[in-house]
């Protein structure tokens, strides 16, 4: 069975801690691991934080609408919103070793979930789903309960 859960925020940063409190409640209530658990969060963040950056310029008063899907063995998130679009092509993370501030969100990203997909294929905006495969996640979650 397939639990999904949907939230809409405005683009201003002060709302994304209702998403990362979304996910963490999400996951924690279904065993998901404590260790994978924060670098999820991290992914919804990071992707929420480039979408105001990149999509809406740093305007805080447009939609980021969110469906988070959790069943046994998969956890998805489908990011959508209507700001800039981008050539997808052109998403790609910088260079880890390049030591400076920034940019790493798309690394961490591709890093921790095990799909990526950039649909821009509409009339404005960008449906952002990212996947990860929780079966060892739950396995090791189970055993540092039990």
């Amino acid at each position: 069975m397939t639990e999904s859960v949907k939230l809409t925020i405005p683009s201003d940063p002060k709302y994304l801690s209702l998403a990362r409190k979304i996910v963490y409640h999400l996951l924690i209530n279904h065993d998901v691991s404590k260790e994978i658990i924060p670098r999820l969060v991290l992914c919804v963040d990071e992707a929420c934080s480039n979408i105001i950056k990149y999509g809406y310029n740093g305007c805080r008063d447009q939609p980021i609408e969110m469906t988070f899907s959790l069943a046994e063995d998969f956890f998805e998130v489908k990011i959508r919103d209507y700001g800039k679009q981008c050539d997808s092509r052109d998403i790609k993370p910088r260079p880890i070793h390049e030591v400076k501030p920034g940019g790493l969100g798309t690394y961490f990203i591709n890093e921790i979930m095990d799909e990526v997909n950039y649909c821009t294929n509409r009339e404005k905006g960008t449906l952002l789903t990212m996947c990860k495969n929780l079966k060892g996640e739950l396995a090791s979650a189970r055993r540092e309960i039990g």
